[in-house]
């Protein structure tokens, strides 16, 4: 053969042991874990809601009898008590019907009394068999139906009598008016419901907070259990709540289950204010004798009370140039405030601007209640408190509904990952493939897999919460039971699992053997139940 056919031979032939060799010997891929630990630790599990605030106890005031609003005598934020007249129904047409009802006893007095002289003398002739038994039972029935017609009588009298006492709206408990849902003149109609003219709060020191939770998570809510809430005008300031109340009524809003969680939680002063870190009195609670003007941390405060003394003195010239003297002005003036409940209760200016009229005579204190818009002019307590909550704030909750002390806890990533998708071309672990629930007459069973009862074809086992270690550089998996979680570590548990033990939560590298991307966090497995 030729020099050259030899040479390229020769090139040829190391060309191919070249390459072998570089196969043979190149290092492998090698897929780099990442990992946490083991560690010990507290575990708080939390329940994340929104709700709204409001009373505790609010009572929505309306009507039980139609007319026409004659009269308010109370606004928004008025401090009332309970028995206290705050509006009024024209009684014309129901002072109509109790005379009509009133005549209508008298009639029916009147028939029955009659109808009794009758009974009486029919009965005497009967007894002297100068009537027969036919007619003295007839005289018999006209008297008795008679008394019955003066019962039905009295029923109608007494059922007018309160007809018109319903057209005095009276407060039904002590508190401050929240919304006012009406305006003298206007016509309310209570024939097929009652409307409601006023909204009151009975006590604002306290609040309500509601939620609704689903029903996945209903069963770890119990009364007493702490709740944090914030809302959206103080973001800074956490409030303090206790599950009061879990309703076991059902709202289904589009297919989706949820349960009513009622919270009662103090109200504070807002904070900056002089009263911050003080609880709030009761609201209707004003110090005996001060007409309510205390002025402490949300308490009822009447604005403005004035001073008898000052006044006069800025009343004098007028009052004088009318003939009233100092002392009749005081006195008059000392029965306005008692009349207004700590203020006189009026508006001078206002009731002077005011023609007279045959219902409201020129400076009559009552004229601005019988006006459109006259009810925000009135006196009396206000409530001004500088309370944080208010009615209708929307509050962002979260409750505390489990907890454990110094317990194993791992990270959940470390119960998501799964090692198979980075394993090439190496035996999978034995049992069941990885992530995949066991079945019965399918395959061995992982030992402690619980099961439930299926279809005649076998029993389904539920998934299994299990971490992953590494041993001899192979992913190992390890059973455990898993516990509560707070959304990043997840409470564990298994035999011989020990505190610092290092288990794979991911990998880091970008490009695995077999040259695909790696999912992000890793391949889902042994995920929660």
């Amino acid at each position: 053969m030729k020099r050259n056919t030899w040479i390229g031979l020769g090139i040829g032939i190391a060309l191919v042991a070249g390459g072998a060799a570089y196969v043979l010997t190149r290092p492998k891929d090698e897929v780099k874990w990442r990992s946490g630990k083991v560690e010990r630790g507290n575990i708080t599990q939390r329940i994340n809601a929104t709700g709204a605030v409001s009373p505790v106890v609010q009572v929505a005031v309306g009507t039980q009898v139609s007319g026409v609003i004659s009269a308010l005598y109370v606004d928004y934020n008025s401090i009332v008590k309970k028995g206290q007249l705050i509006a009024q129904i024209d009684p014309t047409i129901w002072e109509t019907q109790l005379a009509d009802a009133r005549a209508g006893l008298e009639r029916a007095k009147t028939n029955m009394d009659d109808a009794r002289r009758q009974y009486e003398r029919a009965k005497r002739l009967a007894a002297e068999k100068l009537l027969a038994d036919q007619d003295l039972e007839a005289k018999q029935v006209v008297y008795q139906t008679a008394v019955a017609n003066m019962e039905n009588a009295k029923a109608s009298m007494d059922r007018a009598k309160a007809n018109l006492d319903y057209c005095n709206i009276t407060a039904p408990v002590d508190g401050v008016v929240i919304a006012r849902l009406a305006d003298v003149g206007q016509t309310v109609a209570a024939s097929f419901s009652t409307p409601n003219l006023f909204q009151i709060a009975q006590d604002l020191s306290k609040m309500k907070v509601q939620v609704n939770i689903g029903e996945s998570d209903i069963d770890e809510v119990k009364v007493g259990q702490r709740a944090m809430f914030t809302v959206d005008s103080l973001p800074d300031k956490q409030f303090t709540a206790t599950v009061s109340l879990v309703r076991q009524e059902p709202i289904t809003t589009q297919n989706v289950v949820n349960y009513v969680v009622e919270m009662i939680v103090p109200n504070e002063p807002l904070p900056g204010s002089e009263d911050e870190g003080k609880t709030a009195p009761a609201t209707p609670g004003a110090e005996k004798g001060r007409g309510g003007d205390h002025g402490r941390g949300g308490a009822p405060v009447a604005e403005g009370a004035p001073d008898p003394e000052k006044a006069w003195e800025r009343m004098k010239d007028r009052m004088t140039a009318q003939g009233v003297t100092k002392d009749q002005f005081l006195k008059r003036f000392k029965e306005r405030m008692a009349e207004g409940g700590g203020r006189p209760g009026w508006s001078r200016p206002a009731l002077n601007a005011m023609p007279a009229t045959a219902s409201a005579p020129a400076g009559d204190p009552k004229a601005l209640a019988r006006i459109p818009g006259g009810a925000s002019q009135l006196g009396g307590p206000k409530f001004t408190g500088n309370l944080a909550l208010r009615s209708g704030m929307t509050a962002n909750v979260t409750i505390s509904t489990n907890q454990r002390r110094d317990v194993l806890r791992v990270p959940n990533a470390a119960l998501r990952f799964n090692p198979a998708a980075f394993i090439k071309d190496e035996k999978k672990p034995d049992g069941p493939r990885l992530g995949q629930p066991a079945m019965m007459g399918g395959g061995p069973r992982p030992a402690g897999a619980q099961t439930g009862t299926g279809s005649r074809g076998g029993m389904v086992a539920r998934r299994e919460d299990r971490i992953w270690v590494l041993e001899n550089g192979k992913p190992k998996a390890i059973v455990v039971k898993a516990g509560i979680s707070d959304g990043q570590f997840t409470e564990v548990s298994a035999e011989g699992l020990t505190e610092g033990l290092q288990v794979l939560v991911g990998v880091d590298t970008s490009k695995q053997a077999g040259g695909s991307a790696a999912p992000l966090g890793g391949a889902p497995g042994g995920g929660r139940r």
